[in-house]
């Protein structure tokens, strides 16, 4: 139930294209927001991720701001809200949830199937 997601290679920073529009009629690159599809890093991208098995899902809508500790570079992270394709344990253990509020730093949009 609770597996890591299989590792894909990174797509080229341009693998979206750059240009306003495609062959297909998709305008600019992709970008994170509501309907994104997306992959939490796992805990071999990120030892700090909050789920450590990198689950995948759908992000349901946008999370604000979450202020962050003092030592962090920045203040604070914008956050979404990412409804997964299966109940997930979190790095305390605690869940499992079928949904959570995850910083936009921890996410990542899926390859394009």
């Amino acid at each position: 139930m609770f597996t890591k997601r299989p590792r894909q290679p990174e797509p080229d920073p341009d693998a979206w294209g750059g240009a306003s529009s495609d062959d297909a009629g998709r305008s600019g690159p992709a970008r994170m927001g509501v309907g994104a599809q997306v992959y939490v890093l796992d805990s071999d991208e990120d030892p700090s991720t909050p789920f450590p098995y990198g689950p995948t899902g759908i992000v349901v809508r946008a999370g604000g701001s979450a202020w962050q500790g003092v030592s962090a570079i920045g203040g604070s992270a914008r956050t979404w809200w990412v409804e997964f394709d299966s109940p997930q344990i979190d790095r305390d253990g605690d869940g499992p949830v079928s949904q959570a509020q995850v910083a936009e730093r921890w996410l990542r949009l899926a390859p394009l199937a």
